[in-house]
C-alpha cells in the first residue's frame, strides 16, 4: 500500500518586495538582493536593501516600509514664526500653526486644536481652540507673548500689535482726541479724559488745552508766550496791541498746533462789543512764531461790530473725528 502525503509550499515575499503603485504613483521592482529590492523611476527611489522595514526619505518625503503603519515618536515641536517677532494689526487675527520633528529627523504639520495655547502678557484678547489668535485695540504698537504647549513640549512667540489708527482705543475711541495724548495724561482709561472733561478746573475742557498746546492736568495756566519768530511757551489766548501812537493794531493771538489740519481742528476766532452779539472773523491767521509742535498765530480786530467798537474776542475750537 502507498501512502501519499501533501505537502503545502509557502513562499514568503518581504512587503518591501511588492511593487506599488497608485492613481499617481508606480514603482517596480528593479533589484533584488539580500535585504528586499531597489524600485526606481525617473523621478523617484526606494531602496529597501538594508532591512525589511528599513527607513526611506527625500527632502520631501519619507517611507518606512515592510509595516503595516509608521511608526515614529515626536521630539520637538515648532511654532511658525518663533525665533522672530509676528506683526499683528490691532483687533486682526492670525492663524497659529506648529511643525513636530519625529525621531527619524523628518517633520510633519501639527494640527493647532491639539496645542494648548495662552497669552502670557500683552494685548491679545484671545487664542481659539482652533489656533486662531485676535489682537485687542492699542495706542501705539505694544509687545505680546503667547504660549503653547502640546504634550511634553512647549514654544513661545513674540508680537508685535501695531496701532494702525490714533482715535480707535477703548472708552477715548472715536471722540475727537487722540489716544496717546489721553492716555499720557489720563491712563489708559480714566474717567476724565473725554473731551469735555476738565480735570484741573481751569475752565477749559480737554479739547481745548489740547487744541493749545496745553496741560489738561494743570490749571491757572499762562497765556501764549513768544519773542521774534521763536514760541516760548504755549497756553491760552491773548489780545495784543502792537504799534505807535494813532497806529497800533490790536490783535486776537492764540496758540494752533501745525498738525491741526491732520489732527481735523479748526479755530474760529469771533469778536464782540458786548459780549452779547458774536461776528466771526473773516481774515486767515498769521504765523507769528513757532516750534516743533505749536505755533503762535493772529488775527487781527475788526474796527466794529454790529457798529460798535469791538472789544472782545473768544477763539472756538471744535474737531471733527
Amino acid at each position: 500500500m502507498h501512502h501519499f502525503r501533501s505537502v503545502l509550499i509557502l513562499s514568503l515575499v518581504p512587503l518591501s518586495a511588492l511593487a506599488g503603485s497608485s492613481a499617481d504613483y508606480s514603482l517596480d521592482p528593479a533589484v533584488v538582493d539580500f535585504g528586499g529590492l531597489m524600485a526606481s523611476s525617473v523621478d523617484y527611489a526606494v531602496n529597501a536593501s538594508a532591512m525589511v522595514g528599513g527607513i526611506q526619505g527625500a527632502e520631501d518625503y519619507a517611507l518606512r516600509s515592510g509595516y503595516a503603519g509608521q511608526l515614529m515618536d515626536p521630539v520637538a515641536m515648532t511654532l511658525d514664526g518663533a525665533g522672530s517677532t509676528i506683526t499683528l494689526n490691532e483687533r486682526g487675527s492670525r492663524q497659529l500653526a506648529a511643525t513636530l520633528r519625529y525621531d527619524d529627523d523628518t517633520t510633519g504639520a501639527l494640527s493647532a486644536d491639539h496645542i494648548s495655547w495662552s497669552v502670557v502678557s500683552g494685548p491679545i484678547s484671545g487664542i481659539s481652540s482652533g489656533g486662531l489668535m485676535t489682537a485687542g485695540s492699542v495706542y501705539q504698537n505694544t509687545s505680546a507673548e503667547v504660549h503653547a504647549v502640546y504634550q511634553s513640549m512647549d514654544g513661545t512667540l513674540q508680537i508685535s500689535v501695531v496701532n494702525t489708527g490714533n482715535d480707535d482705543f477703548g472708552n477715548y475711541a472715536a471722540d475727537g482726541l487722540p489716544d496717546t495724548w489721553q492716555v499720557q495724561y489720563f491712563g489708559e482709561s480714566g474717567s476724565q479724559g473725554r473731551p469735555s472733561g476738565d480735570s484741573d478746573s481751569d475752565g477749559l475742557n480737554n479739547l481745548q488745552e489740547y487744541a493749545f498746546g496745553m496741560n489738561p492736568s494743570q490749571g491757572s495756566a499762562s497765556a501764549v508766550a513768544w519773542n521774534g519768530s521763536t514760541l516760548q511757551s504755549a497756553g491760552t489766548p491773548i489780545a495784543f496791541a502792537s504799534g505807535t501812537g494813532s497806529s497800533f493794531t490790536f490783535r486776537a493771538v492764540f496758540a494752533r498746533r501745525l498738525d491741526y489740519l491732520t489732527a481735523h481742528l479748526t479755530y474760529a476766532v469771533e469778536f464782540s462789543a458786548d459780549l452779547a452779539t458774536w461776528k466771526a472773523s473773516t481774515s486767515t491767521p498769521t504765523v507769528l512764531a513757532a516750534d516743533g509742535q505749536m505755533q503762535a498765530v493772529s488775527v487781527p480786530y475788526p474796527f466794529s461790530v454790529n457798529g460798535k467798537k469791538a472789544k472782545f474776542f473768544r477763539v472756538k475750537v471744535q474737531s471733527q473725528p
